[in-house]
């Protein structure tokens, strides 16, 4: 039975991974496009369209104020997906990300280790108040959505939801090709209604912009 589970697990990432792959190729072929376009035409108005991937570290705490759980602390996960930049100072930046991290809580005097395994999509809008060729300083904030890969251990009873939304602040510096990140996502949703859960996670990385 856990050989066949295990065989799910992988089968679930691997279509994550494709379906990144996919994305990835589908916006190359959008911004070749576009190129193509806007050389072959006298107009400027053509929208910038840059894509890249990405990595990272992510730290979550599963926020509750149910008093039966208690000692909440989180571990450091990992997070790696593709975006999209769509537009010049105002743009738009779609990601399709995997996201892993585990929270530790007890309920009841009981401990558990809540491990999550989702699929990430936050959809951004955001300003670059720096705008150089060497150097971007950007600004971007907009709804984030979860989805649960595998579900985590839950005290009997209490199941984690498939999918949660919140939303989502991010800071982000490029030089050159490179881009580094700063993140807060803020669930508005709850993870498990019965415990009260909703996360709250903190991520930093790093990418790279094909240009």
């Amino acid at each position: 039975m856990k050989t066949i589970k295990n065989k799910s697990q992988k089968m679930k990432t691997i279509k994550l991974f494709a379906t990144a792959i996919l994305i990835t190729l589908g916006i190359s072929s959008v911004k070749a496009q576009t190129t193509t376009t806007t050389a072959s035409s006298s107009s400027s108005s053509s929208p910038e369209i840059e894509f890249g991937v990405k990595a990272g570290v992510s730290f979550s705490t599963l926020k509750t104020g149910l008093n039966a759980v208690t000692d909440k602390s989180g571990k450091t996960g990992f997070n790696v997906g593709v975006f999209a930049r769509i537009g010049k100072d105002l743009f738009f930046q779609p990601e399709l990300n995997y996201v892993s991290f585990s929270d530790n809580y007890k309920f009841n005097s009981t401990a558990f280790q809540a491990k999550f395994r989702q699929l990430n999509l936050p959809l951004m809008v955001g300003y670059k108040i720096v705008n150089t060729d060497e150097l971007i300083f950007r600004v971007s904030a907009g709804p984030d959505l979860y989805y649960n890969l595998k579900k985590p251990i839950a005290p009997g009873g209490f199941k984690y939801k498939d999918l949660t939304a919140g939303g989502v602040v991010n800071a982000g510096v490029d030089i050159g090709s490179l881009t580094f990140d700063a993140r807060y996502s803020l669930g508005l949703s709850k993870f498990n209604k019965d415990l009260g859960q909703k996360s709250n996670i903190f991520s930093l990385g790093v990418g790279f912009k094909f240009q």
